[in-house]
């Protein structure tokens, strides 16, 4: 489990549990398949730059534009994608080895409303959406940002 997807998940868990401490995200990221130290976790929740609050960890509250806490995607698909290719309503994503749930976790922050969801495995990510039009428009923009 590599730290960008580990980290995502502790920022999703953090959203629908808005204060929690570091031994409540260990047992809630176990329960995800993840398993991790405390010491882990707390790098992670330093690296994440999470607000310690008496009853637990939260996302900090902030006023202006947030600094970005992961890369973006575009550095993300440079860095990990070696391929990409469309199979139906599929579009599938060849990575480096290890790199598969990065690109997936990526994907899904980034919200487009024509990806259904994403399934990584080592180094394949399945991108399913409603159909191979939608499939096609997907694979054409990933590509047209690993291209920019």
């Amino acid at each position: 489990m590599d730290n960008l997807y580990r980290r995502t998940q502790i920022l999703k868990l953090l959203r629908t549990d808005p204060e929690v401490t570091q031994e409540e995200l260990r047992r809630k990221l176990a329960r995800r398949g993840i398993q991790v130290t405390q010491a882990t976790v707390s790098r992670d929740l330093e690296e994440l730059r999470l607000v310690k609050t008496r009853s637990g960890y939260r996302l900090p509250e902030t006023s202006g534009p947030a600094a970005p806490v992961l890369p973006t995607l575009q550095v993300i698909l440079k860095e990990f994608l070696r391929e990409v290719s469309q199979a139906s309503n599929l579009v599938v994503l060849k990575t480096y080895p290890g790199n598969a749930h990065s690109v997936a976790a990526a994907l899904d922050a980034q919200d487009w409303p024509d990806i259904v969801g994403t399934v990584a495995g080592d180094d394949t990510v399945f991108v399913a959406t409603p159909g191979a039009h939608e499939a096609a428009q997907i694979r054409k923009k990933i590509r047209m940002i690993v291209t920019a």
